[in-house]
């Protein structure tokens, strides 16, 4: 571990675990920002890709597609003409500054868009031209390394890429393909949709993703979208909801919960069912309270 640190992504107890057996919290569309209090613009997160870092956000989702020119990648959500996140080069720029200040923190990128438009070669600059590149995790591991591994290695990024070409592009072998290793569980959800654990069709995957959000039909400058955000009952979906969907996938799958991911993920409390899935002390928790209150009363038994 890094810089006489004995704390992985903020906890002792992380360090000895490896990357597929830690739970993260990851945004939706993480570059989408939006107002909480005057929203002129539909989003589905209220604060910055840094502030979501400083905040413990360890997964974050970006939805790429060709800019202005075959040289430009850009990050929009659902489309470019609803919100508009500016380049991937821009965003890569904040994560490697922040990378860099914090030394013994493990992160991953989603790169979403099957099918998308974007030119390999320029999603791969925009990596290499930030430096990011040179945090990157190489090759698809047979078994997963620990984070402190990761951290003491400096590969402390994971950058999974969802569409083919982008993967085979990269010769340096640090975009890690969803095939075969990303199971992705059904979602969005629409509100009053039951949450599921599907598809249940797991092979060779040891990632297990979970998308936790609700969208819902909306017009936005006169085109109607399936999939906007939606910005209500979030007390409910990022509280006990949250842990419901989560224990629930992680009994009916076999592989555990890495990435729970969520919108407005500052809004409800989705902290705490995290320290739960990785077994850590959450506020509240009080390890007496698993003894019956006769065993500090009798004397004649030994102190817990």
């Amino acid at each position: 571990v890094s810089a006489a640190a004995t704390l992985c992504n903020g906890h002792e107890e992380l360090c000895s675990r490896r990357f597929n057996e830690v739970t993260f919290i990851s945004t939706h569309a993480s570059f989408a920002q939006t107002s909480a209090t005057k929203p002129s613009t539909p989003g589905t997160q209220y604060k910055s890709i840094k502030e979501q870092l400083d905040d413990g956000v360890r997964g974050l989702h970006l939805n790429i597609q060709q800019g202005s020119s075959a040289s430009q990648v850009v990050l929009c959500y659902p489309d470019c003409d609803v919100n508009s996140g500016g380049t991937l080069q821009t965003t890569l720029k904040v994560v490697k500054e922040w990378l860099d200040a914090n030394e013994n923190d493990v992160v991953s990128i989603f790169l979403e868009g099957v099918a998308t438009d974007a030119s390999p070669a320029a999603v791969i600059k925009a990596f290499s031209d930030t430096g990011l590149d040179d945090y990157a995790l190489k090759g698809k591991p047979s078994t997963w390394p620990t984070l402190s591994s990761m951290i003491s290695s400096g590969t402390r990024l994971v950058v999974f890429v969802e569409e083919p070409s982008i993967v085979a592009a990269n010769t340096q072998g640090y975009f890690i393909t969803y095939a075969g290793v990303v199971l992705k569980l059904d979602g969005p959800f629409n509100y009053g949709a039951e949450w599921t654990c599907g598809p249940w069709n797991k092979t060779t995957e040891s990632i297990l993703l979970i998308p936790h959000f609700i969208v819902q039909t909306a017009s936005y400058n006169g085109k109607t979208y399936t999939n906007m955000p939606y910005p209500f009952n979030l007390g409910t979906t990022n509280g006990y909801q949250y842990e419901f969907h989560a224990v629930s996938c992680r009994g009916g799958q076999s592989i555990w919960v890495n990435f729970m991911e969520v919108d407005f993920y500052d809004q409800g409390d989705i902290k705490t069912p995290t320290l739960k899935l990785n077994e850590l002390p959450y506020p509240g928790y009080d390890v007496d309270s698993f003894y019956p209150e006769f065993y500090d009363e009798d004397p004649d038994l030994p102190d817990l």
